[in-house]
């Protein structure tokens, strides 16, 4: 029998109470009121609460079996008697809190690091006076200044006795943050594309083998800018139910349920928006209560990798690691990778030949973006690795990509992705010959050619999943031509080419470089693309993106359910089979096919719906 979790609903409160009187009436109107059983509490002034307070609070929170949070903001560095300490408690009132919330105390979150201090635009730094470096010499310095940000927080308030730290990140550097010691993920939602930073943080508790990770719904502030708007009121039930069906553990709403204040708009508790926002709290509580969601989250096959020292986030500015106002740490090719995540919700054009099979499998199951700081056995839960963005390749790194492939697992990268170098625009720093002929299946012999050239793929992969545009005869044209990029010529030492370099209909190549090669390992196979390029370059996105596509179908069709329909359709599989189903259009029903064990079975989900199906 698969253990099922319940999955906990909540509220944000504290923000706009100035007593202790005042928040234990919000937690009787706003929280038990609604069925909630989590709070995250963030006072927007210090003075506002004494220790005995919390005390008090606690124990409320307790007695009615709610768990708790605080919450830490970078302004309240400077409401304290010592703005260096990064902990708004003393170690007495966190022993206080432990006796008084027992297992209902999480512990303290760290807010918006990504956001702050790696994310941001230029104005932004100035207001919340963040004391960081931005004069960095490469991403190894501007990575180690924010984790060394984040680490004194975790320091401050182990010292104080926190039993657990959490972050609440609207980016994709959740990652970041464990490393420096985090203990729980948690997603601001809305801010970025949930349908990308959503596997972001599953991917990092998964990476760093965390307890649990949740969400905080943002929506008044990040659903949309009209708050009367229908879409908006819509776009707040697919939030929730997008976050459920991802694998989250937890989730609150962040505000909008008592008033609205916001983008020069007043909205009343009485508000038609503000009970909307109150009903959608009330009806995922009761969800949650009813529903016996399988432990272990959703079954994924497919990861992207976020490699070492990226900084793309997914939300806010676009510079790397907020190192402002240096045009070369503005985002480049190697950021604009990730935009390939956005199209993998809609499946592929009914005109791409690329796209094969008796059903079309290019979209609709989930996947997640995994740190490369993972360990082996992590990485080997996953069928496939797929490099994007940015990465700065270690020998430790290669080793245990090589192990991952030897154990069966399929990986694809660029020439790009094995770059040692940590200097942002820096030069072609190559691993050793030795650990690309173990990896790869070839070495690359010094030379290079700048072209704007297409591919021609060979019919076969080493991959019997993948089914490349290719044909046996070689008659044909080029794909992907988009401009001018390097290629490297490699020397092959077992790996098998199945692209080639082409300008011409007739025959394979004409210059006898390979743009694609294939190895096989142990019992996987490595795919490498030999540009030199990051997949953001303009000229080789068509074609990593369409090897991407071709990947993602790959895992599909080597899968033991297929679930068929719409581009509005969102589905994840759990242990033991359940599945649930999520329509996001806003107004038309769908229909979905179910594939499993031989047989059919068809579903019609009405807008906005939520189903499990065991």
């Amino acid at each position: 029998m698969v253990n099922a979790k319940k999955v906990l609903c909540g509220i944000k409160v504290g923000e706009h109470s100035r007593s202790r009187a005042d928040i234990l009436k919000e937690v009787q109107e706003r929280v038990l009121s609604q069925g909630c059983d989590i709070v995250y509490l963030r006072p927007q002034k210090l003075e506002y609460l004494s220790a005995e307070d919390y005390r008090q609070i606690a124990g409320f929170l307790a007695e009615h079996r709610v768990c708790f949070n605080f919450g830490f903001k970078e302004q309240m560095k400077y409401q304290q008697k010592d703005p260096s300490v990064d902990c708004q408690f003393s170690a007495e009132t966190v022993k206080m809190l432990l006796e008084a919330g027992g297992e209902y105390f999480l512990g303290n979150c760290c807010s918006e690091p990504g956001t702050a201090t790696a994310c941001n635009f230029a104005g932004y730094y100035k207001v919340f006076r963040t004391k960081q470096k931005t004069d960095c010499v490469d991403m190894k310095e501007a990575h180690d200044e924010f984790v060394s940000h984040v680490r004194k927080f975790v320091l401050d308030n182990r010292s104080a006795g926190m039993p657990m730290l959490l972050v609440c990140e609207a980016t994709a550097l959740s990652k970041y943050s464990l490393e420096a010691g985090i203990d729980v993920p948690m997603l601001e939602v809305m801010n970025g594309d949930p349908d990308v930073l959503l596997p972001s943080v599953r991917g990092a508790a998964r990476g760093y083998n965390t307890k649990f990770w949740g969400a905080l719904i943002a929506h008044e502030w990040y659903g949309g800018r009209r708050h009367t708007d229908p879409l908006k009121q819509k776009r707040l039930e697919l939030s929730w139910k997008m976050c459920y069906l991802s694998g989250a553990d937890f989730m609150t709403l962040e505000s909008g349920d008592e008033a609205v204040h916001s983008y020069g708009e007043e909205h009343s508790r009485d508000s038609v928006i503000c009970a909307n926002y109150r009903k959608m709290v009330a009806d995922m509580s009761a969800f949650c209560r009813e529903d016996l969601r399988p432990a272990g989250g959703p079954k994924v096959k497919l990861a992207f990798v976020s490699g070492r020292y990226d900084s793309w986030g997914g939300f806010c500015g676009s510079s790397v690691w907020n190192q402002f106002l240096r045009e070369e740490w503005g985002y480049g090719s190697a950021e604009y990778s990730w935009r390939i995540l956005d199209e993998l919700g809609s499946r592929r054009k009914w005109s791409d030949i690329a796209n094969h099979g008796d059903q079309d499998l290019s979209a609709g199951a989930l996947y997640d973006i995994i740190p490369i700081e993972s360990d082996l056995e992590t990485l080997c839960g996953y069928e496939r690795l797929v490099f994007l963005g940015w990465n700065t390749m270690t020998d430790e790194d290669m080793d245990k990509l090589t192990q991952y492939v030897r154990r069966g697992g399929k990986l694809l990268m660029a020439a790009a992705h094995l770059n040692c170098n940590t200097a942002r625009g820096g030069s072609l720093l190559l691993p050793s010959q030795e650990k690309l002929e173990a990896l790869f299946g070839c070495v690359f012999n010094g030379k290079s050619l700048r072209t704007n050239s297409g591919t021609k793929f060979r019919r076969n992969s080493l991959d019997q999943q993948m089914l490349y545009p290719g044909c046996d005869t070689f008659l044909s044209d080029p794909l992907y031509s988009a401009g001018y990029t390097e290629y490297l010529d490699v020397k092959l030492l077992g790996a098998q080419p199945v692209g080639y370099l082409s300008d011409t209909f007739w025959g394979k190549q004409e210059n006898g470089f390979y743009t694609v090669v294939e190895n096989r390992v142990g019992q996987g196979i490595a795919t490498l693309v030999t540009c030199s390029s990051y997949p953001g370059d303009s000229a080789l996105f068509p074609l990593y993106r369409a090897i991407v596509r071709e990947w993602v179908s790959a895992s599909a069709r080597n899968s033991d359910v297929r679930v068929l329909g719409s581009d509005r359709l969102r589905w994840a599989q759990y242990p033991g089979g359940k599945l649930y189903l999520l329509n996001t259009d806003f107004d038309l029903p769908i229909a979905v096919k179910i594939i499993r064990n031989g047989r059919e079975e068809c579903v019609t989900l009405n807008p906005l719906e939520l189903r499990a199906v065991d």
